[in-house]
C-alpha cells in the first residue's frame, strides 16, 4: 500500500512537471512573432530617418503605434514588448514599433527630443503606417507608456488618431519626479519625516537648476548627469500634460496600476477623470494589484526594471503576457476594438 501511494505520489509530481513544462514552452511563444506579417517601415521626423517594424495580423481590425517610455528604447523593448505585442496581435490589433532615434537603426539622438518633439515624430509615424495598404481603412492610434502620457495628448490634439491608450501616464514632469523619490527614500528606509525634508531640498534644487530652460551649464551636485541627459531633463522639466488633454481628439482609454511606485496613480487619474468629465469617448481606469507598467505588483512591483533580480526576469519570460495584471491586456484589446473606442 505504502509502495502505491509513494508512487501515485510521484506520479503526481511528475504530471504536475509536465503540467508546468507546457504551460512555460506555450508561453515562451509570446516571445516570438511566429503568425504575423512583419515588414519594417521607414519615415522621416524632422531631418531624422526613424527605422520600426509593422507587426499585422492575418484578419487586420485596428492599428497601434508604440510610444515608448523613458529611456534609450529599441522597438521592441530589449524584446520585453513581444508578449503585449502578441496578446494584441491574437486580438487582431497590428503594431507599428520603432527604435528611438539614436537607437537601433533609427538616426537622432532621443536626448535631443522634447515631449514637443516626440509628438511630431508619432505624428509622422501614423502618417506613414496609413499609407499601407494592408492598413488603409482600419482605425489607427497610439499606445503608449509612462512618458508616452506625455507625448500623446499633444500628438493627439496636433493630429487626428482613430484613438489613444495611455498606460501609466504622469500628468506633471515635476511632481511624478518628487513622488518617484519619496517612494524611493521610504524604501531605503527613511522616516515620513525624513522624507518630507529631503523631498522638500529636492524640488528647491531642481526648480532652481532645471526650472530655467535657458540655463544649460550643470552645477555642481549634478555630476552624475552627462551632458545629454542634463539638457534632456532641462528640455522637458517643465512639462504638464493638462492643457494637451482638454483637446485631444479620438475616444482616450487612461489606464494606471493601482501599485504603481513611479506615478501617483490615485492623484493623476483624479486628474485626468475631471479634465474629460463630460467629453464623449473617455475612460479612466485604475487596475488593482497592478504596476506602472500593468504588470501583476505581487511579483513585479519596483520602480526600475534594471532593480529586478535575475530569478524574476526569468519569471517574466516563463510567464509571458500571463505576466500581466489578469485580465488587462483582453480589456485593453476590446476597448481598441469597440467603434469610436465607446
Amino acid at each position: 500500500m505504502r509502495r502505491k501511494l509513494g508512487m501515485l505520489a510521484l506520479a503526481g509530481g511528475l504530471s504536475m512537471l509536465l503540467g508546468l513544462a507546457v504551460f512555460v514552452v506555450q508561453n515562451l511563444s509570446d516571445f516570438e512573432l511566429n503568425d504575423a506579417q512583419v515588414s519594417t517601415l521607414k519615415f522621416r521626423s524632422g531631418d531624422v530617418d526613424v527605422v520600426g517594424t509593422l507587426v499585422l495580423p492575418m484578419d487586420v481590425q485596428s492599428v497601434v503605434l508604440l510610444i515608448h517610455g523613458d529611456g534609450p528604447m529599441d522597438r521592441f523593448a530589449s524584446r520585453g514588448y513581444l508578449p503585449l505585442i502578441n496578446s494584441l496581435l491574437d486580438a487582431g490589433v497590428g503594431v507599428f514599433t520603432w527604435d528611438k532615434q539614436g537607437i537601433g537603426e533609427s538616426g537622432g539622438n532621443w536626448l535631443n527630443q522634447s515631449m514637443s518633439d516626440r509628438a511630431a515624430e508619432a505624428l509622422a509615424a501614423l502618417a506613414r503606417v496609413r499609407e499601407e495598404p494592408r492598413v488603409a481603412g482600419r482605425s489607427v492610434g497610439f499606445l503608449g507608456f509612462s512618458q508616452g502620457g506625455w507625448v500623446i495628448p499633444r500628438a493627439a490634439s496636433e493630429g487626428d488618431p482613430d484613438f489613444s491608450v495611455i498606460i501609466g501616464g504622469a500628468v506633471n514632469w515635476r511632481r511624478q519626479g518628487m513622488y518617484y523619490t519619496g517612494l524611493r527614500l521610504a524604501g531605503e528606509g527613511r522616516t515620513p519625516a525624513e522624507v518630507e525634508v529631503e523631498v522638500r531640498e529636492e524640488y528647491e534644487k531642481n526648480d532652481k537648476v532645471f526650472g530655467h530652460p535657458n540655463d544649460q551649464n550643470a552645477p555642481d551636485g549634478f555630476a552624475e548627469m552627462d551632458r545629454d541627459r542634463f539638457n534632456f531633463v532641462i528640455k522637458n522639466y517643465n512639462e504638464d500634460v493638462t492643457p494637451a488633454l482638454k483637446t485631444m481628439k479620438g475616444p482616450v482609454l487612461a489606464v494606471w496600476g493601482a501599485q504603481d511606485v513611479n506615478v501617483n496613480a490615485a492623484e493623476d487619474s483624479n486628474v485626468y477623470k475631471a479634465l474629460f468629465s463630460g467629453a464623449s469617448g473617455r475612460q479612466v481606469v485604475l487596475v488593482p494589484n497592478a504596476t506602472h507598467s500593468l504588470l501583476r505588483a505581487e511579483l513585479f512591483n519596483y520602480q526600475l526594471v534594471s532593480q529586478w533580480p535575475i530569478w524574476k526576469q526569468y519569471l517574466f519570460v516563463a510567464l509571458g503576457r500571463h505576466a500581466y495584471a489578469p485580465g488587462t491586456l483582453a480589456f485593453i484589446s476590446d476597448w481598441i476594438k469597440r467603434p469610436a473606442g465607446l
